[in-house]
């Protein structure tokens, strides 16, 4: 069987970005079952501005897609995922880690207690709010913060001097900018900007624009201010593109872009191989991605993860929730997570079932 839901998640608040307030999330879950009752499922939320595919071209593909795939072998599903991945990396992520699940992949199984630290979320208009905020996420156990910039410049120092006069020390801060500066813009961010305190400053410029990424990465050189890529980040020829031509010193990924688990770690890997530092996870997901993030993480992470996306999300989807203590996601020995169909239906807009056939886990090779 293949099912496959097309959600609206509303947030507890607008999340501020470069392109725009996000106020939901459009997610497609997508579930697997084979003839043994074994079951899978996966995740892709789709935000317009970060990624070129919208949720209204992702949807209809994802129902067409779950009626072919009803009733082939596992490696049939896994290649055509896989060919799905190079055009429209999101969607093919739903189906391919769904797969990854059903057929048992050693990432998702936890022998000990893992704790994954994740980063928090700071904001506020002003000095006030972004002291009483950063109390907030201090007494609930982050000890790194993410900040929003990428809308003006002047605007963006002011405010990033009052998160590091909040801060003090007690925290790494992240600064990211969405893609929302120009060159020139982005250069005089990083030229004024005090880099005291901030981990990296991530992503000021449009994906695409290598010209712009080499100006900001000659300022940065200049100042010390570490650079981060994330949106400019598909795949192992845009990781070897950043390490040519020396365009930052960390890279971010997300399962949603690699599709699958096993893609994910070698794309982590490859980053350290080249002599830069992997930073993991979603801000914009449900926790079924960021559950699947945070078991890589465990394992192939030594910084905080980004994948905090559930903890913006009214509700949660997993049964058992997502175990949240001290800033950090924990991860319990046997924990092998449902969906809460209570939740799913409640959020869904839209559904797919193809029932003529279970998937069939002929030729799948045990991992």
């Amino acid at each position: 069987m293949i099912d496959a839901h097309l959600l609206a998640v509303p947030l507890i608040e607008p999340y501020r970005l470069a392109f725009g307030p996000v106020e939901r999330y459009d997610t497609i879950i997508v579930g697997l079952a084979d003839a043994d009752g074994r079951r899978g499922f996966g995740e892709a939320t789709l935000l317009t501005g970060y990624t070129d595919e919208t949720i209204g071209e992702a949807w209809p593909a994802a129902r067409e897609l779950a009626q072919s795939l009803a009733g082939l072998a596992h490696d049939d599903v896994a290649a055509r995922a896989d060919a799905l991945a190079a055009r429209a990396p999101f969607l093919a992520t739903a189906f391919r880690s769904a797969l990854d699940m059903l057929a048992g992949h050693p990432l998702l199984d936890v022998d000990r207690v893992m704790r994954v630290p994740v980063l928090g979320l700071l904001q506020g208009a002003d000095a006030k709010a972004l002291d009483d905020a950063f109390a907030r996420l201090l007494d609930e156990g982050y000890r790194t913060v993410k900040v929003k910039v990428g809308f003006d410049v002047d605007d963006d120092l002011a405010h990033v001097a009052r998160v590091q006069a909040a801060v003090a020390g007690r925290a790494a801060i992240r600064v990211d900018a969405n893609q929302g500066y120009d060159a020139a813009k982005a250069v005089a961010f990083i030229k004024r900007v005090d880099p005291a305190g901030i981990e990296h400053f991530e992503q000021p410029c449009a994906a695409g624009d290598w010209v712009a990424h080499h100006a900001a990465a000659d300022a940065a050189a200049r100042t010390g201010l570490p650079l981060m890529l994330d949106e400019s980040i598909y795949g192992l020829a845009d990781i070897e593109r950043a390490a040519r031509e020396h365009a930052c010193r960390n890279l971010k990924v997300k399962l949603m872009k690699f599709a699958g688990l096993d893609a994910l770690t070698a794309a982590i890997a490859r980053i350290r191989a080249l002599g830069m530092r992997p930073v993991l996870g979603n801000g914009v997901a449900c926790d079924v991605s960021c559950w699947m993030e945070a078991c890589v993480a465990a394992r192939h992470i030594d910084n905080a993860g980004e994948m905090n996306g559930f903890r913006k999300a009214t509700r949660m989807l997993l049964d058992p929730p997502l175990a949240f203590e001290d800033g950090h996601i924990v991860l319990t020995p046997g924990l092998r997570p449902t969906l809460d169909r209570a939740a799913l239906d409640h959020y869904t807009v839209d559904r797919v079932a193809a029932r003529r056939a279970s998937v069939a886990m002929a030729g799948a090779v045990p991992r």
